[in-house]
């Protein structure tokens, strides 16, 4: 009988094994613990491989990063009733940096944070200049400062948007697109990119033209989108590729209805999703596009009439539902959705109607208040919100992490 003894780095390697195992299966709260253990533990939590095993797949998000009135005030709001969630940060600030900043993109856990460079509060900022972008992951407090995005020989061009390009499957572990004017014509575009292989933005392509609002890019399957300003197709950019396609919108009306207007378009765990309203009303359509069936499904058919006259007759006593009806333009202004949020089971709305934040279950038809805006006296303000998702990717260019 033969005793096979293993070697010692056979043995610190299956323990290696086991460990990694082990802490695959943690919470990512006991994760940012245990790098503290030591620095074994570190090397191996903030390794490029762990965190890409870690998220392998999409996560769904635990909590909702709200900019309200004034653009640099976050509210953070909790979306997991059963795992309730705190802020990731008090207040988004980066070292020496004195400007205030705003949340441009959310991805996948990353953060694109631009600011103007100046203290100026800016309403609109989405129509603000951008001369400051850092790329920040919340949970592990690490972040890169980008160079100016929209330098051209030299000089500042107009950047129309920047999209943060994430994909938690891949590495290096994410990239940017900007789209600035053109220095041979003003109503031309033109499409950086900036690689964290690189450190630098590079023009891609040549200068094109679109009737696109380039401030709101939504990052999904590998490629950034747009809708057109004719809400007839969506416009997208592949960013491995660097080439331009085209995607039709949803055009089947259901019957009945009249008119349709875009509410809402954006990503939630590796779903794409487009909310249309009709007939001037509160009847939504909730479509739905996967990666393995590339085309819109009707998944959710919702009337929020009834349930959007209860909130508007708290608010100002309407006796009447035809007395709501008469106010259905007001409706419009002082409705908005500001998320989808998609989990494993189920979907539901964020949407802020009036100074009222509430909370939409799709599957369930079934709604809560989760804050009140007592003191917002402005409702047509861009209000903006970002899902916030726990993820450990770390980055691989010069940073600074917590």
């Amino acid at each position: 009988m033969t005793i096979q003894i293993s070697s010692s780095s056979e043995v610190i390697g299956s323990i290696d094994d086991f460990l990694q195992q082990i802490l695959l299966r943690l919470p990512v709260k006991s994760l940012m613990r245990f790098k503290l253990v030591s620095n074994k533990w570190k090397s191996l939590i903030t390794s490029t491989c762990f965190s890409i095993q870690y998220n392998s797949g999409p996560n769904p998000a635990v909590g909702m990063l709200y900019h309200g009135r004034i653009i640099y005030a976050l509210e953070y709001i909790h979306l997991n009733d059963e795992h309730p969630t705190s802020s990731p940060f008090k207040e988004l600030k980066f070292p020496e940096e004195p400007y205030p900043f705003w949340i441009h993109h959310s991805c996948n856990g990353l953060l694109l944070c631009c600011s103007t460079g100046n203290f100026d509060l800016v309403c609109r900022y989405f129509m603000s200049p951008i001369r400051r972008c850092y790329v920040y992951n919340p949970t592990t407090n690490c972040f890169t400062k980008l160079a100016r995005p929209g330098v051209a020989n030299g000089v500042p061009r107009v950047v129309r948007g920047v999209t943060l390009a994430f994909d938690v499957a891949k590495s290096p572990p994410y990239k940017v697109v900007c789209v600035r004017g053109s220095e041979f014509a003003p109503d031309l575009s033109q499409i950086e990119i900036y690689s964290t292989e690189s450190g630098e933005w590079r023009e891609s392509g040549e200068p094109f033209d679109a009737k696109v609002d380039f401030g709101k890019g939504v990052y999904w399957n590998g490629s950034v989108h747009w809708i057109r300003n004719d809400a007839r197709e969506v416009l997208f950019f592949d960013v491995d590729q660097e080439r331009f396609g085209n995607m039709p919108l949803p055009d089947d009306l259901p019957n009945g209805l009249r008119l349709r207007n875009v509410e809402y378009f954006g990503e939630s765990y590796d779903h794409l999703h487009l909310v249309q309203r009709y007939d001037r009303g509160m009847k939504l359509i909730v479509y739905e596009m996967k990666r393995d069936m590339p085309h819109w499904f009707a998944k959710y058919q919702v009337d929020l009439t009834a349930f959007v006259s209860k909130i508007y007759k708290d608010w100002f006593a309407f006796p009447e539902r035809t007395s709501f009806e008469r106010y259905t333009s007001r409706v419009s202004n002082n409705f908005k959705i500001l998320l989808l949020v998609r989990g494993k089971e189920g979907a539901f709305l964020v949407m802020k109607i009036l100074r009222t934040l509430v909370k939409f279950d799709l599957e369930c038809r079934t709604f809560e208040v989760i804050c009140e805006f007592r003191g917002d006296d402005g409702i047509r303000h861009p209000s903006r919100a970002f899902e916030y998702i726990e993820s450990l990717r770390m980055f691989s260019v010069p940073t600074s992490c917590g």
